[in-house]
């Protein structure tokens, strides 16, 4: 670490680590949004995504063990595999052939906070805090004002149909955050096997099936998407957020992944030139209130059932 770093106070790196995980997470829909504006297909997207986090997080997989899985076992490791890997993430990138990256970084941060919360305390048989009820009402009000504005929009019912697919990713990560929580699995963990099985399972079909077009872009956009979604994303977000976590405690943590809308928004409007409409926006602002609310209320403290390990468990794995 760098002697200027590491004379500032931990609590300091940790909110920075937190500022800029979650700015990494805001961006990643903004990126994927503007990859397929350059020509990229929503399948070269993500194999740009799992070749580099696959490379990356292969050694951790290796280390931990093949033949267990990673130590989670293969039954685990597969439904893991499915619920946070590639296959939501080619379905929120052919939403966002459709719809804006501000709908993404809204709709699917919240909806994971929703799905994830409500499976844990459903699990405990325990009764949801009126607080976070409250705020999941609220979320699910902003969700209503999005899926209104899109289809009102000049796209009409295909805005809407991106925003559906991103409702259905959302709850598929919901769920892949939930049995993180059951189950007990490390983040490292977690992100190494979906993204090694993530490439092992689609990267040869890509390659047969999928009319790869990756030859037909330039190397520096390849190598920006691919850095970007499978680095920034998977292994140095995840760094930040655990280093955070564990320093600011999981319940200061759970406030940061309501400002990835926030920042989706604000990045899409230079770097695309996507000003949400007036009612999109309150959608937006909608989501945010109710993911506060609820963190506020307290549905990030850890219990067996319910960890909050990073927000691509609240944004992708």
């Amino acid at each position: 670490m760098p002697s200027f770093l590491s004379s500032l106070p931990p609590r300091t790196l940790a909110l920075a680590a937190m500022a800029l995980a979650v700015t990494i997470y805001g961006g990643q829909f903004v990126s994927v949004r503007w990859g397929l504006q350059q020509g990229l297909s929503a399948y070269d997207m993500a194999a740009l995504r799992f070749i580099f986090a696959g490379a990356v997080m292969l050694p951790f997989f290796l280390r931990a063990g093949v033949g267990s899985c990673a130590g989670l076992g293969w039954r685990k490791g597969l439904i893991l595999g499915i619920t946070g890997g590639v296959p939501l993430t080619v379905i929120s990138n052919i939403g966002l052939n459709y719809a804006p990256a501000a709908h993404a970084s809204a709709i699917q941060p919240g909806m994971v906070a929703v799905t994830a919360t409500t499976l844990a305390y459903l699990g405990m048989r325990a009764r949801i805090p009126a607080g976070a009820a409250i705020g999941f009402a609220i979320v699910l009000s902003g969700l209503a004002a999005i899926a209104i504005a899109g289809s009102t929009g000049l796209q009409g019912a295909m805005t809407l149909f991106g925003d559906v697919l991103f409702v259905l990713c959302g709850i598929g990560w919901g769920v892949f955050t939930w049995l993180c929580g059951r189950w007990m699995v490390p983040s490292v963990t977690g992100a190494a096997v979906v993204s090694v099985l993530s490439a092992a399972t689609f990267l040869p079909a890509y390659v047969l099936l999928l009319s790869p077009g990756l030859g037909a872009v330039a190397w520096p956009i390849i190598l920006f998407h691919g850095i970007n979604q499978g680095i920034l994303n998977i292994a140095i977000g995840l760094l930040l957020w655990t280093y955070g976590t564990r320093t600011l405690g999981v319940a200061l943590a759970a406030r940061f992944p309501p400002m990835i809308p926030v920042l989706g928004t604000l990045i899409g409007i230079p770097a695309l030139g996507e000003v949400p409409s007036p009612l999109a926006a309150l959608g937006v602002a909608g989501i945010v209130t109710g993911l506060l609310v609820a963190a506020m209320a307290g549905t990030g403290r850890p219990s067996p059932s319910a960890p909050v390990n990073r927000p691509e468990t609240a944004t992708r794995a």
